[in-house]
């Protein structure tokens, strides 16, 4: 996880040119696992797309070369800010499953330090039930 600096607007930002707000940060993280099996890593981008869908996320688009998708939060849009967004890939040749998430400028809780942030352990596992067929391979060549 990262954070970034979030400056002060309007007169304040006049105050305090290219100076970092101390209490508000903008968050990053970016989480990885590696040989995660196809039907495993379907079944995450499947739950994880049907939640943000219900949630009222806009679907930006799909991996071209991959699976995965990429979500923007509708909510964050005011034309001057950055969205947050949450991206998911699963890369075949290594079987990474990889998830990126972005939020905006946000105020710290008390006592957040970004140095001691726990990592925890954790192997998927598939979800029961039928297993999830991948769609056929298409030609990159129009027809």
């Amino acid at each position: 996880m990262e954070t970034g600096a979030c400056y002060y607007r309007g007169l304040r930002g006049v105050a305090h040119i290219d100076e970092g707000r101390p209490d508000v940060r903008s968050f990053d993280l970016d989480w990885q696992v590696t040989a995660v099996p196809e039907d495993v890593a379907r079944s995450g981008l499947q739950r994880m797309r049907a939640r943000l869908e219900r949630e009222g996320w806009t679907f930006v688009d799909t991996g071209v070369d991959r699976p995965g998708f990429r979500f923007r939060n509708p909510a964050g849009e005011d034309g001057v800010q950055q969205v947050e967004h949450v991206d998911a890939r699963w890369y075949r040749e290594t079987g990474t499953y990889s998830v990126s998430v972005y939020a905006g400028c946000g105020k710290l809780p008390d006592g957040f330090d970004e140095y001691t942030w726990p990592e925890r352990d954790w192997v998927p596992e598939a979800v029961p039930g039928a297993p999830l067929t991948p769609p056929a391979a298409r030609s990159a060549t129009p027809r």
